[in-house]
């Protein structure tokens, strides 16, 4: 566990998986409007310019990635739903918190800093995923529990994207509305 002291369990494939992440999150973040404002499309990307939509793109690339990884690979990595959840969990928090201080601090919103923030959440919840993988031992169980806890939380990004509740976390600042392209 002395390798877990520093970032030495940070590998080659974690810097693929932030760009990889950076990448599909920004292509999510304009494909509703691109696609003509699809319904499935909405299912993975941004319908509108609320908080909520701006952690799902985040969020669903990183799934997007997750899955890829593990079609491609023939041994799942150890540790794979916990660090997915918790990964997910930071990068809920980390968007959120930027967010509002940028907001609060410049009274404004701008589309630059939001892809920054987007970017500056893949680089700090790959490496909580990263430590979590390599660096803490859970029982199957455990991780059995978290793959279901997973499947919970994608769900709750497909239901509030159609039906969300008036809280200031799903407002669309730009219209001040709620719901699918700020309706």
């Amino acid at each position: 566990m002395e390798e877990c002291n520093d970032l030495k369990h940070f590998s080659k494939e974690n810097i693929i998986d932030i760009i990889l992440i950076c990448i599909i999150g920004t292509i999510f973040h304009f494909a509703y409007e691109f696609s003509g404002r699809n319904i499935l499309v909405a299912l993975f990307s941004a319908t509108n310019e609320s908080i909520w939509e701006h952690i799902k793109i985040a969020v669903m690339a990183i799934y997007f990635v997750a899955f890829v990884k593990m079609v491609i690979k023939e041994k799942r990595d150890k540790n794979l739903w916990v660090s997915l959840f918790f990964k997910n969990i930071s990068v809920l928090l980390i968007i959120s918190i930027f967010f509002y201080s940028y907001k609060a601090i410049l009274g404004i919103e701008n589309l630059f800093l939001d892809l920054i923030i987007l970017y500056i959440s893949a680089v700090i919840s790959q490496i909580v995923e990263s430590y979590i993988k390599k660096c803490v031992n859970v029982s199957a169980k455990i991780e059995d529990i978290y793959k279901y806890l997973n499947i919970i939380f994608i769900l709750f990004f497909i239901i509030f994207t159609f039906w969300t509740p008036n809280l200031g976390i799903f407002r669309d600042f730009t219209v001040e509305k709620y719901r699918i392209g700020g309706i």
